[in-house]
């Protein structure tokens, strides 16, 4: 009986969580094709590739075995996908100089990723790469908070919260790896856009326009 009490907790953690990623994404979404936020394209695209590789490296790690600790990862790189192209497709991004640096030292980053078959060095790779494709999001995010603004970063942030506690039953350091990095980014995204004022205010007529 507690076993199955467990395991319906476990179901339920991880369903809200995916529920919770799916909305986030909905709503960043939502906010680039009207406009009301510019989508940082080459860390969108970025991210959508690296864990994507993230995904595929720790499947081939399990005999391609699913795994359904996997799927927030997975939703999320199907989202940050979305939202690149759909900034993309509306003209709705923007792009600084060190944009594409950031995103080629991503990239030689998971050119080492290759070389290696242990997934916990593949994983570390992963998300090394991420977070230098992250750099310019982070940047922006620092100088002009309001620009970056949406109730997404604290619905991620409580997405990758439950999928961590979902984890801790049956533990693996391994799949936890991305979960405890992605709550750290989406608690500093959540913290610089919510809680931090920026010099620059170019956005405020977005946020104004409503959430």
């Amino acid at each position: 009986m507690e076993g199955n009490t467990i395991g319906l907790l476990v179901l339920s953690l991880r369903v809200t969580a995916y529920v919770l990623v799916v909305f986030a994404q909905y709503r960043m979404i939502r906010r680039v094709a009207r406009g009301q936020m510019q989508a940082v394209v080459l860390s969108w695209l970025g991210w959508a590739m690296l864990m994507g590789i993230s995904v595929v490296a720790q499947l081939q790690a399990q005999a391609w075995v699913w795994d359904w600790d996997l799927l927030s990862v997975l939703l999320s790189a199907v989202g940050c996908l979305f939202i690149g192209s759909t900034g993309s497709w509306t003209g709705n991004f923007s792009r600084g100089k060190g944009d594409v640096l950031c995103l080629l030292a991503g990239l030689a980053c998971m050119a080492v990723y290759f070389l290696f078959s242990d997934p916990w060095i593949t994983t570390a790779l992963a998300i090394t790469a991420d977070l230098l494709v992250a750099i310019p999001m982070l940047q922006r995010a620092f100088v002009d908070p309001a620009g970056h603004r949406t109730d997404a970063w604290p619905i991620v942030l409580c997405a990758w919260t439950l999928t961590t506690a979902s984890i801790l039953f049956d533990f693996s350091w391994l799949h936890l790896l991305w979960p405890i990095y992605l709550i750290g980014f989406s608690g500093t995204m959540t913290y610089l856009t919510f809680f931090r004022r920026g010099r620059n205010s170019a956005h405020q007529r977005r946020v104004a326009q409503g959430t």
